[in-house]
């Protein structure tokens, strides 16, 4: 039976390692394909060093599917045996927010979709509700939705992992 395996961590906590170790890991007992969803966009240098950066260090096996708001069929059209890795789902929560048609609709869809797909599925994302309130509101919203998005993928997951400081941390296994 398929898995959900949610990875939360801080920013360069070692999250994205975790996750591509833990799918090559289940891509050993199962015959599917590997997929990498990949939501950053290099909208500035940093960025794009940032990509640049994991996409040398990704292991050339994964199927790399850029989608920055996650409107990408293969969620809808995946076997169970196989394995897709969404890097990060923050991201893309973040990618979505701030276009210009922004509904709620959108978020609902994505985890219907998260929620119905029937691959092992790996989902990194940012635990972004430790830090401090921020002053502007787009930042306030985003940590809303960030919030209540992780609560709803550590709901659906088989398995939730904290990574800190390069160490992950099981703190869910159903």
């Amino acid at each position: 039976m398929a898995k959900k395996h949610f990875i939360l961590g801080g920013s360069n906590s070692g999250k994205s390692r975790f996750a591509e170790q833990t799918a090559l890991d289940i891509k050993k007992k199962f015959s599917g394909d590997l997929y990498y969803i990949a939501t950053g966009l290099a909208y500035d240098k940093e960025m794009k060093k940032k990509i640049a950066k994991h996409k040398s260090e990704r292991n050339p096996n994964f199927k790399t599917i850029e989608s920055p708001d996650l409107r990408t069929d293969i969620l809808q059209n995946c076997t169970p045996n196989d394995i897709i890795l969404v890097d990060c789902i923050s991201i893309s929560l973040s990618n979505i927010l701030t276009i210009k048609e922004f509904s709620g609709r959108q978020i609902e869809d994505i985890e219907a979709i998260i929620e119905n797909c029937k691959s092992h599925l790996i989902i990194v994302g940012q635990e972004t509700s430790m830090g401090i309130i921020p002053p502007n509101a787009l930042s306030r919203r985003f940590l809303k939705v960030s919030g209540n998005f992780n609560q709803f993928l550590t709901r659906i997951s088989n398995k939730v992992s904290l990574v800190v400081a390069g160490i992950p941390m099981l703190i869910k296994d159903e």
